[in-house]
């Protein structure tokens, strides 16, 4: 049998249920309930992740695996530890059943074989979402607390500014402190972009020209400069920026109506922003909460002001103008492995546009000299693989994702090598039994320890070893379907869009790099 071991841990502990210690009893309950019967024994685990989401590395490498029939049991340490989520968690659990792979968790020992302990385990999930949901409130309602007594409630200070602790009613909290040097670099961002009339791409694009780089050492880019000039925190809490959030439709903490606003205290906004999964995306304005700050402001209202209006009158259809290329989101640069985007610029003959490495346009060919290349000539060459297969399929063969290590010793192999040490063992307990009260004997039990300890290293090697052997007959048998889906995109591809095109290869393509001479392709 086949097993996996899935351990998670939201941030990193040296608790009990850390990841060491669920592997670890995860092991020992495998030895206990199937001696002699685990062939191989694979450890997936990510620490620092939530279980809200099904967004981790391991997990999916895990479900992957699974899908592909390499495993025939899970076992975890506890049900929370795969999901906190019950629909994730159905989800994951009707997977198993479809591919009759056995789950066991250990805390809970709920045996899923009969009605009632499916019905039990499913309560253990509603109740561990219910703790999820619960914890997630409070902090949420802490945070909002705190953001209408005008303090930072945390995460990346806001340019101009820096953190300090600071002491109300014996309580330590943290509130904004203008940074002077930063201060005055976000005053001559605003200037600039007012004096010289300029749009966020037409202030990046002068910017580059300049040599004028972030503090970070990079190039700016536009989504940058707009966080910049619309952050909240630095302007003014006047009036004229109160009604300018009220026209907006978002909520003003009862606790600081208008005539609060004087214009001596920065804003405070909380709701502005979600992270999922580590991704933050906006918010819709009607989740923002608007107060006034605890902090001192750096920018007048009346340019704040002004600076948002230009924003405003700026904002563009995001409708394509251009065909996408086909590889957009796809190619990937051989020699920094940042996502290659498409550039676009005026010639003689309309429009040119290229993939260019988002290293080397953010820090210059300092970090990355990779060249920009046509985007119909990279686009060819990938037509021209599929084609290939489409005229032949075993060429398909060429392009699989191929097991990550190279399987060297067969289990036999492995099982020579652990007999000696076993015979030593026994050898040794034999002798211990009978100078066990001799001095010699700690010497003798850390003889054994070491021999177990290397038998256990010799298993993991094997059972490494045995996924992979699985993992290389599983992409051969799966090799035949990949052929046959790129030769159906492949008659059907005139017919699409190049939207729709790029949808395609999205789907297709598991990797793609170019390194200037090469393209590399894995399916």
């Amino acid at each position: 049998m086949h097993f996996a071991i899935y351990g998670r841990k939201s941030v990193y502990s040296d608790k009990s249920d850390s990841i060491n210690n669920q592997t670890r009893m995860c092991r020992e309950y495998i030895s206990f309930k199937f001696p002699g019967r685990a062939e191989s024994i694979t450890e997936y685990t990510d620490e620092g992740l939530t279980g809200a989401n099904t967004n981790r590395p391991q997990l999916k490498a895990m479900l992957k695996d699974i899908t592909d029939g390499l495993l025939d049991v899970l076992v975890v340490y506890q049900l929370d530890r795969l999901s906190r989520d019950v629909r994730d968690f159905a989800n994951i659990y009707a997977s198993l059943e479809e591919r009759h792979v056995m789950f066991v968790s250990i805390k809970e020992n709920i045996d899923t074989a009969t009605p009632i302990g499916k019905a039990m385990m499913y309560v253990t999930m509603v109740f561990a979402q219910m703790e999820r949901e619960t914890i997630a409130a409070r902090v949420t309602d802490n945070m909002l607390g705190l953001a209408k007594k005008g303090l930072w409630s945390g995460g990346t200070t806001p340019a101009g500014y820096t953190s300090e602790r600071i002491d109300i009613g014996g309580k330590k909290h943290v509130a904004l402190v203008p940074d002077p040097e930063g201060t005055e670099w976000v005053r001559w961002l605003f200037d600039t972009f007012l004096e010289n009339n300029y749009s966020l791409a037409r202030m990046v694009t002068a910017f580059k020209k300049q040599g004028i780089k972030a503090p970070g050492g990079g190039f700016f880019a536009s989504g940058q400069l707009h966080r910049i000039l619309t952050m909240p925190y630095c302007v003014e809490a006047t009036p004229e920026v109160y009604d300018y959030y009220t026209e907006l439709g978002c909520q003003i903490d009862p606790d600081s109506p208008r005539e609060r606003w004087d214009g001596k205290h920065g804003v405070m906004t909380y709701g502005r922003h979600s992270v999922n999964a580590k991704k933050v995306s906006v918010q819709p304005k009607e989740e923002w909460t608007v107060c006034i700050g605890f902090h001192d402001p750096i920018i007048p209202a009346d340019k704040w002001l002004a600076v948002q209006e230009r924003l405003r009158s700026n904002t563009f259809s995001k409708k394509q103008k251009y065909d996408m290329p086909l590889l957009k989101g796809v190619l990937r640069c051989a020699k920094c492995g940042c996502l290659m985007k498409v550039y676009r610029k005026k010639t003689k003959n309309g429009i040119s546009s290229a993939y260019s490495c988002t290293s080397r346009a953010i820090y210059g060919k300092e970090r990355c000299d990779m060249s920009q290349v046509i985007c119909k000539r990279l686009d060819e060459k990938a037509m021209s693989i599929f084609r290939k297969i489409d005229a032949d399929p075993a060429a398909v063969l060429q392009y699989v994702r191929e097991p990550e290590h190279d399987v060297q010793m067969e289990w036999k192999d492995y099982a020579s090598q652990i007999a000696p040490y076993q015979a030593k063992i026994a050898r040794l307990t034999a002798f211990l039994s009978e100078v066990e009260e001799s001095s010699a004997a700690k010497h003798i039990v850390a003889q054994i320890e070491e021999l177990d300890a290397n038998i256990e290293a010799l298993k993991r090697e094997a059972s490494l070893q045995e996924v992979e052997k699985r993992r290389t007959v599983n992409v051969k048998q799966s090799a035949e379907q990949k052929a046959a889906e790129v030769r159906r995109l492949m008659h059907g591809l005139s017919g699409f869009t190049a939207e729709e095109r790029n949808e395609i290869i999205r789907g297709v393509v598991c990797e793609m790099t170019w390194d200037g001479e090469t393209l590399f392709l894995r399916l």
